[in-house]
């Protein structure tokens, strides 16, 4: 079994969080993670960055996915008198758990993982408790792919928005996925793996997002000749071990909107990883 990343790992979003966390004036918090490999790996290298940025955490409390309730959670983790709330989670128990935490007289200040950049998570929680909210996702920057699909993506899929969590990571996985089989004419593993790289081949030619220029990528195949598609989230490329890095996007919850507030590049990241701010 092979993998290839089209999102950053957790690792990478829990150091980003951190400095993001420190930079908007976070510098007191509980945590509630989900306790899954996510939750566990995104609050170890959170906690690990952030205390180095000379941050506080009051508290780490995990939770079950699904459950009818996190009253306990919720309790257990103000104790400490935390600033605000760290929330590893998805949109659904973090919604709940997110209400939970509002009810029982918890600070409206929150930091999010990528997953709650959802407006389901909003509509759910109330937007009126979130305008103290902040979150750090895969970040994107911008190539012919990122305008195609931006102004295409909703009517292809018949509604989805392309600020929808991981919408433009997926496209880009079955842009990939398919301009790899093309490429090596058959759709068996070894095969497959071998042309992802043949097909975001950093030396080939350019190929972005669309119909028109799917098209021109199969004419260049059939030719013989190394093409690079440039991916929706940007022009990067897969690692020795299939990963990529950064940039990171660092958004906020305002009046019901997610708007981005500035980038965070793998540089930076690097950095902090080893004991720089």
């Amino acid at each position: 079994m092979y993998f290839f990343r089209t999102i950053t790992s957790d690792a990478l979003q829990g150091v980003a969080a951190a400095k993001y966390a420190v930079d908007s004036g976070l510098t007191n918090l509980a945590i509630i993670q989900v306790n899954n490999d996510f939750g566990v790996n995104m609050e170890r290298e959170f906690a690990d960055a952030f205390q180095k940025l000379g941050g506080t955490i009051t508290s780490v409390t995990s939770y079950n996915e699904s459950q009818p309730s996190y009253d306990a959670e919720v309790t257990a983790a103000m104790a400490g008198d935390p600033q605000a709330l760290y929330l590893i989670s998805y949109p659904v128990d973090g919604a709940t758990i997110a209400r939970t935490w509002i009810s029982q007289g918890g600070p409206q200040k929150f930091l999010l993982n990528d997953g709650m950049n959802s407006s389901d998570f909003i509509e759910a929680v109330g937007a009126q408790y979130l305008n103290d909210a902040y979150g750090t996702s895969s970040g994107t920057t911008e190539t012919d792919s990122t305008k195609y699909f931006n102004d295409n993506f909703a009517a292809f899929s018949e509604g989805i928005e392309p600020s929808a969590p991981a919408a433009d990571r997926s496209y880009d996985a079955g842009a990939i996925v398919g301009l790899a089989i093309a490429k090596a004419g058959k759709a068996e593993p070894d095969a497959i793996r071998d042309a992802i790289r043949q097909v975001t081949d950093p030396a080939g030619e350019p190929i972005h997002a669309g119909p028109e220029e799917f098209r021109r990528a199969l004419a260049l195949i059939a030719e013989g000749k190394p093409i690079r598609y440039e991916r929706v989230i940007g022009p990067v490329i897969f690692d020795q071990y299939g990963d990529i890095s950064g940039p990171f996007r660092l958004w906020r919850i305002q009046d019901g909107q997610v708007t981005t507030t500035g980038e965070m590049t793998a540089d930076q990241v690097a950095a902090i990883g080893a004991g720089s701010n």
